[in-house]
C-alpha cells in the first residue's frame, strides 16, 4: 500500500463502518484514478475538496435520513431524527428568547428606540427568520440566521465580569442545539412538517410574551413546559421527541448546576426549575420500535 492510498483510507475512517464496508474500495479506487506517478503516490495528500466532500458525507451517513440512505441501520436513522428534533427544539427556544427580548424592550425601556438599547440586540430577532426559512426548506438561510444569537454568545466569552459569564453559561443549550441544527438538517434530510411545527412556533412566541412581561419566571416557565412536553411525548409514544426532550432538559440543567457550584448558593428561582428539569431527564421514554421512524 502506497502512502497516498493509506492517507485516503485514514480519511475514510470518519465514515461509519456500515458504509465503508460497501463503499470503501470503490471510493479509494476513484480517488486514486489517474494518479499513477510514483512521487505523487508517496508524498501527496488528499485534496481539500476531497476532504470536505468526505466530511460532508460523514455527517449525512452518521445522521442519516430515512428516505436518503435506505441501507442505513435503524439506530443510525434514529440518531439522525433525535439530533434533528433537538435542533428544532433549539430553534423554538430561540423564538422564545427573541419574543421575550422584544417584550422587554417595550416594557422596560418604553419603546423600541429608547436610549440604552444596544444595536446588537437586533441579532436576537434572527430566529424569526430562521424558523420559517427552515420550514420552507431553505436550510442555508435558516442556519445562518440561527447562528446570529450564537455569535453573541461567542462574543460574550471575551467580556469580563460575572454578568457576562452568567449570560454566556445560560446560552449553552442554544449553542449545542444550534450545532444539532447545522449537522442534522443536511442536504439529504427531509424538510420539517410545517403544519405541525407552526403550532409549536406559535406556542413559543406566546410563552415568550409571558416570559418577557413576567420577568424572573422564564426559567420556571421553561422547566414546566419541558416537563409537560415530556409527558406528552410519553403518552403519545413518540420515542424520538421524548429522547430529544431528555437531552434538551439536560442541556438546560447543566448551566444551573454550574452556577450553583460557582456561587455556592441555593436560590429558589434556580432550584425549582432545576428540580423540574431533573424530572424531565429521568422520566421514562417509550421503547422505540425496531423499525426506523417514518418522517412525514
Amino acid at each position: 500500500m502506497r502512502n497516498l492510498e493509506r492517507r485516503y483510507r485514514t480519511l475514510l475512517k470518519v465514515l461509519p463502518r456500515w458504509y465503508r464496508r460497501d463503499r470503501e474500495e470503490e471510493m479509494v479506487g476513484i480517488f486514486l484514478a489517474e494518479r499513477d506517478d510514483d512521487l505523487d503516490l508517496e508524498h501527496s495528500w488528499p485534496g481539500w475538496g476531497e476532504t470536505w466532500s468526505v466530511l460532508g458525507l460523514a455527517v449525512r451517513t452518521h445522521l442519516a435520513a430515512g428516505a436518503a440512505l435506505t441501507s442505513a441501520p435503524a439506530k443510525v436513522v434514529w440518531r439522525g431524527e433525535v439530533v434533528r428534533a433537538l435542533g428544532m427544539l433549539g430553534l423554538l427556544l430561540g423564538l422564545y428568547y427573541a419574543t421575550s427580548a422584544v417584550v422587554q424592550v417595550f416594557t422596560l425601556f418604553g419603546g423600541p428606540y429608547a436610549a440604552g438599547v444596544a444595536w446588537w440586540r437586533v441579532l436576537e430577532l434572527a430566529p424569526f427568520v430562521a424558523f420559517p426559512a427552515l420550514l420552507s426548506g431553505r436550510r442555508t438561510l435558516a442556519k445562518v440566521a440561527a447562528g446570529a444569537p450564537a455569535l453573541l454568545s461567542v462574543v460574550a466569552l471575551g467580556q469580563p465580569g460575572p454578568a457576562a459569564l452568567m449570560w454566556t453559561v445560560f446560552q449553552l443549550p442554544s449553542l449545542v442545539t444550534f450545532a444539532c441544527l447545522c449537522l442534522g438538517f443536511h442536504r439529504d434530510a427531509p424538510v420539517p412538517p410545517a403544519r405541525r411545527l407552526l403550532w409549536w412556533g406559535g406556542g413559543a412566541v406566546v410563552l415568550g410574551v409571558v416570559g418577557g412581561v413576567a420577568a424572573g419566571i422564564g426559567l420556571l416557565l421553561l422547566g414546566l413546559i419541558t416537563v409537560g412536553a415530556r409527558v406528552f411525548a410519553f403518552v403519545r409514544g413518540d420515542a424520538v421527541f421524548g429522547r430529544a426532550l431528555s437531552l434538551f432538559a439536560l442541556l438546560q440543567l447543566v448551566p444551573l448546576v454550574l452556577l450553583a457550584v460557582a456561587w455556592d448558593e441555593a436560590v429558589i428561582s434556580r432550584t425549582v426549575p432545576a428540580a423540574l428539569l431533573v424530572l424531565a431527564v429521568v422520566l421514562p421514554v417509550r421503547r422505540r420500535p425496531k423499525a426506523a421512524p417514518q418522517v412525514t
